[in-house]
């Protein structure tokens, strides 16, 4: 974890002034009620010397922190830091503001019976108190805010990409439907048959007159036609019922639960031990089975 490089959001321009201006409120609040308990506290506003030496305090703090993450905005890109190296950064930040508020009490406002390193032990606890908490509570609000804008971001691409796919789907249909009308408009113009996958996805587009019959298995089909004057298959993932939609209106018909034949391409129909079947117009091809329930669409088909 402590290898692992810190967000963004730590080191960005909005990040830093809003810790630097948390911790300014805080510190205030924080040493007046400290002030009760801790006999090295000079921070006063009925004292001119002690308010002077309490607004330059404050001041030089406040440029410090301005300066360190300054340096952390401009290097960032150079830097990388990591969890350990951005805590190490903090921690020097602590030192030396304890070490400027040492300087001032021990020169200025020095007490009697406390030695340095004890005011510079109380020092740096109180400001390491006052970074910290401060640091904390606003890199969780900036992580959450984070989030929620990474999760907006997510939302609104996630729905981008579902209008692209309908976008998709709409001209799909139409360019069928257009070439639909095109086709019945031009009788003596090829026939294209396209064929979809389970995502409505087009997958194959061919002409009728070289598609000879489809062949269903589990949820695949495998459509037979001919291209270079050889038989080719081609296996397409979806369900027998949305092919048998999409060639409504073509010679493809259904001539058993399993197939789908074009009848432009049967050579005869016929019958052994009272198994009727097809046989196409190509040699290379199998005997297509006929079931009883196909059997008169298919010759109603055929005689049409």
């Amino acid at each position: 974890m402590f290898e692992t490089e810190i967000p963004k959001f730590l080191v960005s321009r909005r990040y830093i002034w809003a810790m630097i201006t948390f911790i300014f409120l805080f510190s205030i609040l924080f040493m007046v009620l400290y002030d009760r308990y801790a006999l090295s506290v000079w921070f006063s506003t009925a004292d001119m010397e002690r308010f002077s030496f309490t607004i330059l305090f404050y001041f030089a703090a406040v440029m410090i922190l301005i300066f360190s993450r300054s340096m952390m905005f401009m290097f960032q890109d150079r830097l990388a830091l990591t969890w350990l190296q951005f805590a190490l950064w903090m921690m020097c930040e602590n030192v030396v503001i304890s070490a400027l508020y040492t300087y001032i009490t021990a020169t200025f406002f020095p007490v009697s019976g406390t030695a340095i390193p004890d005011i510079a032990l109380r020092a740096l606890f109180c400001v390491t108190i006052i970074l910290a908490i401060p640091n904390g509570l606003v890199s969780f609000y900036a992580a959450y805010r984070t989030r929620c804008e990474e999760l907006q971001a997510a939302q609104y691409e996630l729905q981008r990409v579902n209008e692209e796919n309908i976008r998709i789907k709409q001209l799909a249909a139409e360019r069928e439907r257009l070439t639909a009308t095109v086709q019945r408009s031009q009788p003596d113009a090829p026939r294209m048959v396209h064929l979809h996958d389970y995502n409505g996805t087009l997958r194959l587009t061919i002409n009728l007159d070289t598609l000879y019959y489809m062949e269903s298995e589990d949820n695949y089909i495998k459509v037979y036609y001919k291209h270079n004057e050889k038989i080719q298959s081609y296996m397409l993932r979806c369900r027998t019922s949305d092919v048998e939609k999409s060639l409504e209106g073509t010679s493809m018909v259904r001539c058993h639960r399993s197939y789908i034949v074009n009848i432009r391409k049967i050579q005869f129909v016929g019958e052994e031990h009272r198994m009727r079947y097809i046989k196409l117009n190509d040699e290379s091809l199998k005997q297509i089975p006929v079931s009883k329930s196909y059997y008169e669409s298919l010759l109603s088909k055929l005689r049409a």
